[in-house]
């Protein structure tokens, strides 16, 4: 009988220190069986990455999600939402401390479809509202973004760049995360290709790139990630700013 009794008492001990070992070493599994499967279905991203890496990716796409209000408007919150919408921004977060969620934006509001932004002007596919700490996504063009993965055309990468580069400027525990002297030469190397996009010139981005700084930045991450190697040969020196503003290489992840 005491055999047994010291039995189940070391069981049980060697659970308590294997939870408490999880949160101690930083390496609890923030995502369960099902949270697990959708990254796996849906980012590719995910599967490019070393193991260590992997259980990186999901400790970020858990805190983000476990860190934000999650609102629908004429849509109902599903789980798998949260999940892919989290991973989109673990996808872009990846370089950084992994315990950067972009913390100003507290609030992800999802449209089943294109809806009006807060100026009533036009539809939207997406938005980010600093003063409001919101972004605003279209569920139907964020799923079209990771089904038809390659075009460089992911409202979810968008709208998460347009995040990052706010918060990098809005005074907060996160903010300052973005290398200077990486952005200076940036700003003027985007500079350059708006110009050039605006004459008339070819350009691998986009025209909606040169409208101003901001989208020129949330652009050229969709084609970072999507469009990785036609980025790198024909902008290489773009192409290598943005991989030191966002500490990571899409091509060397696959490599």
């Amino acid at each position: 009988m005491e055999d047994i009794l010291f039995l189940l008492i070391g069981i049980l001990l060697i659970g308590v220190f294997t939870v408490l070992g999880g949160v101690w070493s930083g390496k609890k599994r923030f995502l369960g069986a099902d949270q697990q499967a959708v990254v796996l279905k849906y980012f590719p991203f995910h599967a490019s990455l070393p193991p260590q890496e992997r259980e990186r990716f999901e400790r970020v796409t858990g805190r983000f999600l476990q860190d934000k209000e999650w609102q629908g408007a004429g849509i109902e919150i599903k789980e798998e939402m949260k999940v892919m919408i989290s991973a989109c921004a673990a996808q872009l977060l990846h370089g950084f401390d992994e315990r950067i969620t972009l913390t100003h934006f507290d609030r992800i509001i999802v449209f089943p479809d294109a809806f009006h932004g807060h100026r009533k002007d036009r539809y939207h596919q997406g938005e980010v509202n600093p003063r409001a700490g919101v972004i605003k996504i279209s569920w139907a063009h964020f799923l079209q973004g990771y089904t038809l993965s390659g075009d460089a055309h992911n409202v979810g990468l968008h709208e998460m760049a347009h995040a990052l580069w706010f918060e990098d400027f809005i005074p907060n525990r996160e903010d300052g995360f973005l290398d200077l002297t990486l952005l200076q030469d940036w700003k003027i190397l985007g500079d350059q290709e708006m110009a050039a996009i605006r004459a008339g010139k070819p350009s691998l981005l986009r025209n909606y790139a040169a409208t101003n700084q901001e989208e020129f930045f949330a652009v050229a991450v969709e084609y970072f990630f999507e469009r990785s190697v036609a980025f790198k040969a024909e902008l290489p020196e773009l192409y290598a700013v943005l991989s030191g503003l966002l500490k990571q290489d899409p091509l060397a992840s696959r490599a």
